[in-house]
């Protein structure tokens, strides 16, 4: 069961002891857009005796064993969600990990309610990131509630990766309520990025702003156009 960390704080390898490993540990990435992944390969690159990615899973969901699928959830928070589900059923992976940048309490509890293992925060870097993987490994269960906005402000690019999922979700037409339920967030709150995004890509549409989501390699994933379209 996910336990949320006092004050919404990142845990530490300090709060806890667990043995190291006798292996590295095997991981699967999931996500649907392949610079996504490309980001958390080169992340975890620099720690290959403690953690090997087996698998990048673009679409849909592991089909080899693996310790951990890693999944990031860039522009799916619900849709992580329903394949997190799918993941235990289908019994490939032992544990299930949801990266991403905010997870409100409603998240959470239906993450716990899944069998997600942890939450960890994409403001981990790569050493505190394999560090919680360990530890998830080692039988640790954590996440974390935040309401506040963590939209990537730490980067420092065109658009903010907040900003960026809204753009990807954009592309495969998702409407303002549809966004904001897919990232358990306001319809206000959307319509601020929406508006943003016009900015700052020199629009004012959506038709203008989804043909410029390919210059951000977030062209819409052949899984959930199907899913739009069937």
């Amino acid at each position: 069961m996910i336990a949320p960390n006092d004050a919404g704080a990142s845990p530490t390898v300090a709060d806890q002891r667990f043995d190291e490993p006798s292996r590295p540990i095997r991981v699967s990435l999931v996500n649907d857009y392949e610079i996504v992944l490309r980001g958390l390969h080169a992340m975890l690159a620099p720690f290959r005796d403690r953690v090997t990615v087996v698998e990048h899973e673009i679409g849909g969901t592991p089909d080899r064993t693996a310790d951990i699928a890693l999944f990031d959830t860039f522009a799916g928070r619900r849709d992580s969600l329903d394949r997190a589900r799918q993941m235990v059923d289908e019994g490939l992976v032992e544990h299930i990990v949801l990266y991403t940048w905010d997870a409100s309490p409603q998240f959470l509890d239906i993450a716990t309610t899944v069998g997600v293992s942890a939450v960890i925060r994409k403001s981990a870097g790569g050493t505190q990131l394999v560090e919680q993987l360990e530890r998830v490994v080692a039988g640790e269960r954590f996440g974390w509630a935040d309401d506040s906005d963590t939209n990537g402000r730490a980067h420092h690019e065109a658009l903010s990766m907040r900003e960026r999922e809204v753009l990807a979700l954009m592309a495969l037409g998702y409407t303002n309520p549809e966004i904001a339920a897919e990232l358990f967030l306001s319809v206000d709150t959307v319509k601020t990025y929406v508006r943003r995004v016009f900015a700052k890509l020199g629009v004012n549409n959506r038709t203008n702003a989804a043909l410029l989501a390919a210059k951000y390699d977030l062209p819409p994933p052949a899984r959930r156009l199907s899913q739009r379209t069937g």
